[in-house]
């Protein structure tokens, strides 16, 4: 799948990516660095449609164990240049709650801790203490709670690639 995004990417397929939602999104590469790809399930290659069987399967668990409701997973590559960043924030859009479960799956080849990166978790809402690192190792799949994990992508110095999704839950607006 990183063979995938960068293609992409060299294909010039990948666009900047925002914050909020559609309408009232903001463009601010201080905020957020990142290239993006959303994935169509309708034209997914034979790798992305395993990772969603995959996912299917998690998904399943989550609902199964944690009683989460959530019903569909939407996800896109991710790929930060180097020195681009992702600030503190949570993965829910204010005033809707869909998305509750952040995943992301690091796709990297043989990152070194030294190229930074990192994914910072805070553990105690945004309280600037305690939080985790993590390397974004290829193969790791990181999975929170899209409105509980406040989380910031650090500064790296190698281009850093990603799946990042959400499993979501139905609208309470239908």
């Amino acid at each position: 799948m990183r063979t995938e995004a960068l293609a992409l990417q060299t294909a010039g397929k990948l666009q900047h990516a925002s914050t909020g939602r559609a309408a009232a999104s903001k463009l601010d590469t201080q905020v957020r660095g990142d290239l993006i790809h959303w994935l169509d399930q309708a034209q997914a290659s034979a790798l992305q449609q395993s990772f969603a069987a995959c996912m299917e399967e998690l998904r399943e668990a989550l609902n199964q164990h944690f009683y989460l409701g959530v019903f569909e997973l939407e996800n896109h590559f991710a790929i930060y240049p180097p020195g681009a960043v992702y600030n503190k924030h949570l993965d829910q859009f204010r005033g809707n709650q869909e998305r509750q479960v952040s995943c992301i799956l690091y796709l990297n080849q043989d990152w070194q801790p030294q190229y930074g990166g990192q994914l910072r978790l805070y553990l105690d809402g945004e309280q600037p203490e305690p939080y985790i690192d993590v390397q974004p190792e290829g193969g790791t799949l990181v999975v929170f709670l899209s409105g509980q994990f406040w989380h910031e992508v650090l500064p790296a110095s190698q281009p850093r690639i990603s799946l990042t999704g959400w499993f979501r839950k139905r609208s309470d607006n239908l």
